[in-house]
């Protein structure tokens, strides 16, 4: 009597057994994210953007270059940066709009780190708005009706 039984990868196990090891490493393997998303990448994105309500703060990786090597440009909103020594040479261009005053970008390069840090212009910061006849409040947590 042969109780052996063929998957689809080659193995073969008893029938009595209903777990094959070595066939969940497969499917591992094959695995993909409903609708192919892309869970993770196998390198970390070189340019990190933080938005603020007074800014953003750029960090891009630039290793081996010195301030000198540098270039930085803002038009039209758009942050161009650039970079060259020797070999090695990098180029960025970041869109971040009218909303930010091209004289408030403030940059430092350290340790092969550029920050750069784009304040928005006065005008294009959020505001809180008053709302007029908002004498009475009311609390829906705390039980109290009138306050």
């Amino acid at each position: 009597m042969n109780n052996l039984v063929t998957f689809s990868n080659g193995r073969r196990f008893g029938s009595l057994l209903s777990w094959d090891p070595l066939r969940l490493v497969d499917d591992l393997l094959r695995w993909e994210p409903p609708g192919g998303e892309m869970v993770w990448a196998p390198y970390t994105p070189p340019i990190k953007i933080q938005n603020t309500d007074d800014g953003a703060t750029l960090t891009v990786d630039m290793p081996g270059l010195a301030p000198d090597d540098v270039e930085l440009t803002f038009q039209q909103g758009v942050l161009a940066i650039r970079g060259k020594r020797d070999l090695r040479s990098y180029a960025y261009r970041v869109t971040l709009g009218d909303a930010f005053d091209p004289d408030h970008i403030e940059a430092e390069l350290e340790h092969g780190v550029l920050t750069v840090h784009a304040y928005k212009k006065p005008e294009a910061k959020p505001r809180k708005i008053a709302l007029k006849g908002a004498s009475r409040q009311k609390s829906l947590g705390s039980g109290d009706k009138d306050r």
